[in-house]
């Protein structure tokens, strides 16, 4: 939504820049937000226009809409494009900008954003993001200095209160930045992070009831965003209500098959519950989608470890010791896995040949005499005891050295 909503005040700026365009097709208008039809239009009508010309404010153009509908590795190619045409636009950088800093780039980004910068664009929007960008990069006073620039330039803009309050929440001051939330969403009601990050502050400080308000809201504005499911199904998991916690995960399977936190947080419900099997087929799902998720690696190894499957329970700990020799946890599933693997082994040794070939025999079970440790008399018929002995037969069978 935070994409959509940069699309119109991009318009002006393109339009600025397309003059090398003016002998070229057509060149639509920006469909409003949320009109799906007029989108698609826009999109079959900017593919004709790069068809026939190909000018870059029609990759330009293309690369906003792209971005707005979430498609953003087609929006960058798009955008890159337009700037190989016509590399000094400063909307293109813009754009460019805050693609990279959908695709989680912030330095790239910011890069960007000052190329922009530099090429004239004086704008909220512009000033907004770099906000973000630096206080992203812990660069607090310069993303103080740029966020105020924008609240002066816009002082309705509530993405710039918005960004205002996560910086003022990183500095510790959650109350001030509680403020600053409710501020932006009064100036930009249907603005999703700021539900998200109200909904996040309330969740950490245990207020379950106002954390599931802001969800609810959010979700009647946002219906198919599975951010929100997925941040409905935290606040469940740290009230301990697990059942519902796993529906909500489920369902933002079902918008999203892809959102790996999901099978990560089913992953742990489920290691709860002793369901191993199913936590590992979903630890194994995460380790597919995310390959560097922060120590998938131990908990493989605690699931096959708790499953019997000390080989594997070795080597997952082994990989995630190797990539990181803090994880304790790693380090002592390893040692434990070892050890019972080791008792295991040992263990079955004394039930099975040395070798695949060397079968057991029947006097290999048989319980033999030691005749090197006793000395065995014959026991004398009754009529032979001597005199004195009693009814009562001596003991025959002593050790070595007693007479």
């Amino acid at each position: 939504m935070r994409q959509y909503l940069l699309i119109v005040p991009l318009i002006a700026t393109l339009l600025a820049c397309g003059s090398d365009d003016r002998q070229t097709a057509r060149i639509p208008d920006f469909p409003k937000p949320g009109d799906s039809s007029r989108t698609e239009g826009a999109l079959r009508a900017l593919t004709r226009a790069i068809n026939q010309s190909s000018p870059a404010s029609a990759y330009a153009k293309r690369a906003v809409i792209l971005l707005a509908m979430g498609r953003i590795n087609l929006a960058l190619s798009d955008i890159d494009e337009a700037i190989s045409r016509n590399d000094n636009a400063g909307s293109y950088y813009l754009t460019r900008a805050q693609i990279l800093r959908a695709l989680q780039q912030p330095e790239k980004a910011l890069v960007n954003a000052q190329r922009a910068e530099i090429l004239g664009i004086d704008t909220p929007e512009l000033y907004t993001l770099m906000g973000d960008l630096f206080q992203q990069q812990n660069q607090f006073p310069r993303a103080q200095l740029y966020v105020t620039k924008a609240l002066q330039m816009a002082p309705y803009d509530g993405e710039a209160y918005y960004f205002k309050g996560l910086m003022t929440a990183r500095l510790g001051d959650t109350t001030q930045a509680l403020a600053l939330y409710h501020q932006s969403l009064r100036l930009k009601p249907r603005y999703l992070d700021t539900y998200n990050q109200l909904a996040s502050v309330y969740r950490v400080q245990g207020d379950r009831n106002s954390a599931l308000a802001y969800n609810s809201q959010a979700l009647r504005y946002f219906p198919n965003n599975p951010k929100l499911y997925y941040g409905r199904g935290l606040i469940y998991h740290m009230a301990g209500e697990l059942d519902s916690a796993m529906t909500c995960y489920q369902q933002t399977l079902k918008v999203q098959p892809n959102y790996y936190q999901a099978y990560f947080q089913i992953g742990l419900i489920n290691q709860k519950y002793r369901n191993y099997y199913v936590a590992l087929a979903n630890y194994e799902r995460v380790q597919q989608l995310r390959p560097q998720f922060p120590r998938i690696d131990t908990y493989l190894g605690y699931c096959h470890e708790q499953m019997g499957q000390y080989d594997l329970a070795i080597a997952a700990y082994t990989k995630a010791t190797r990539l990181n020799a803090a994880d304790q946890q790693a380090a002592a599933g390893l040692w434990r896995s070892q050890r019972r693997q080791y008792s295991q082994n040992s263990y079955n040794s004394l039930f099975l040949p040395n070798t695949p070939d060397e079968a057991l025999t029947p006097t290999q079970n048989r319980a033999t005499l030691d005749t090197t440790r006793v000395r065995v008399s014959t026991i004398q018929p009754k009529s032979q005891v001597p005199a004195g002995s009693g009814d009562s037969l001596r003991r025959t069978i002593k050790p070595i050295g007693q007479n």
